[in-house]
């Protein structure tokens, strides 16, 4: 056990992503399955794949921005494809719904106003739970007067918006500006103006380069800002560069001087979560993240590359490969091109691996998952994580302690499956 946990928190393919590649899922792969076929518990996630530029360090799937008669028919074939799911898929209860990317708001103001129309009318078609939050995802130079109104209008109260890092060399060197402090600030009071009562800011940390230094400017602007919510994103490497090594040390103490900064600033969180609220009550999650990290609410993707997650099995859009935007629209549906049915040990260690982004999980979902006491079944793990101060247990949540944190991605990778150990076991750091 000691020497597995060594090796995964060594190990750059060990965080919040699972499964570790695709191979690993190979026999689990089937053509055609209806993976929602008995669930009324969804998320939706819609992913805008285009960006004025491709920063660097984004690790997701994303096209530079052409011409509106792409983005036109990339959010049509949105809406055939989200009517087609609504109507196959009776009585849906809907926890949550976000727009990413890429950068939604990249779009041009007809296919922006298109998007907007179809997520305000599947708002107004499904039946919401009472939390229902639905998020966008923007950079402020994208975003203005007409855009924050179609915003507000399909009903969107959060928005979301990255900024990463105050470092101007950091941000050239990956393919990334910044607008001044000023403008950030105005853009701010901008969405305000217009009805949008949370506003996230995304910063990272972990950057090769990034210093305290950095931090600091980046701390001086949130209070600044005083925006509702900070979310802080460790640089992951895996999906971008197997050249990079990880230091848990420098990634730990950056986290640590970050988070203690936003706490004298009025923020709240818990050590090792990465999101921070001015309201002690509010997690800094729209509901779509809320219910899928904490209450493992399945959620359906739409879009190039999009992820899509059921009680049974996962799936992914054609894009993740890399193809380029018209092969993956020549069908005129985003399809799912990777179609797996899972058994329970994926399911866990997918839903593990999702926790470890908030810092907890629950025995309830692990036994739901399992269909057996998760402490019995993963009994030398949970001993092992217990005698090392790596975590504890309050109750039915299993919480990553100051200590655990620094190596979340090794505790995670404890409940990776038989066959996934032995793959990572046989890796090279």
């Amino acid at each position: 056990m000691e020497e597995y946990f060594v090796k995964a928190q060594n190990n750059y393919l060990c965080n919040t992503s699972y499964p570790l590649n695709k191979e690993n899922w190979s026999k689990y792969k089937i053509k055609k399955y209806d993976l929602f076929e008995d669930e009324k518990n969804l998320n939706f996630y819609i992913h805008i794949p285009f960006c004025r530029k491709l920063c660097a360090f984004c690790e997701y799937i994303k096209y530079p921005k052409t011409n509106i008669e792409i983005e036109e028919k990339y959010v049509n074939i949105l809406e055939k494809d989200i009517n087609k799911f609504i109507e196959t898929h009776a009585n849906i209860k809907l926890h949550g719904l976000d727009v990413g990317g890429g950068t939604p708001t990249a779009l041009e103001i007809k296919p922006f106003t298109h998007l907007m129309q179809i997520c305000k009318a599947l708002i107004h078609k499904l039946e919401l739970v009472e939390d229902f939050e639905p998020s966008i995802e923007g950079t402020f130079e994208t975003i203005d007067d007409n855009k924050l109104k179609e915003i507000y209008n399909a009903g969107f109260k959060r928005i979301s918006l990255g900024i990463q890092t105050m470092n101007l060399n950091i941000l050239a060197k990956n393919n990334r500006q910044n607008l001044e402090t000023k403008d950030l600030i105005q853009r701010c009071n901008l969405i305000k103006k217009h009805g949008i009562k949370k506003i996230n800011i995304d910063f990272m940390y972990g950057l090769e380069g990034q210093t305290l230094k950095d931090l600091d400017d980046a701390i001086a602007l949130v209070k600044k800002m005083n925006v509702e919510q900070i979310t802080l994103y460790e640089m992951r490497y895996n999906l971008i560069s197997k050249q990079k090594k990880i230091d848990r040390e420098f990634l730990f103490e950056q986290y640590e001087y970050i988070y203690n900064k936003l706490i004298d600033l009025g923020y709240y969180a818990r050590f090792g979560q990465n999101t921070f609220s001015k309201d002690e009550k509010d997690l800094g999650l729209s509901s779509y993240l809320r219910s899928r990290m904490i209450d493992n609410i399945s959620y359906k993707g739409f879009g190039i590359s999009a992820q899509s997650k059921s009680k049974i099995g996962m799936s992914y859009n054609i894009g993740k490969s890399r193809k380029s935007i018209n092969e993956c629209m020549k069908y005129n549906s985003f399809i799912e091109e990777d179609l797996y049915l899972l058994p329970k040990e994926e399911l866990l260690a997918k839903y593990i691996a999702i926790s470890m982004y908030f810092g907890e999980f629950k025995i309830s979902i692990m036994k739901e998952i399992l269909g057996e006491e998760p402490l019995d079944y993963y009994k030398n793990e949970f001993q092992f994580l217990l005698k090392n101060d790596y975590i504890l247990i309050n109750q039915d949540k299993i919480i990553l302690t100051k200590k655990g944190f620094k190596y979340y991605g090794a505790i995670g990778a404890l409940f990776y499956s038989k066959n996934v150990k032995t793959y990572l076991l046989g890796c090279e750091n």
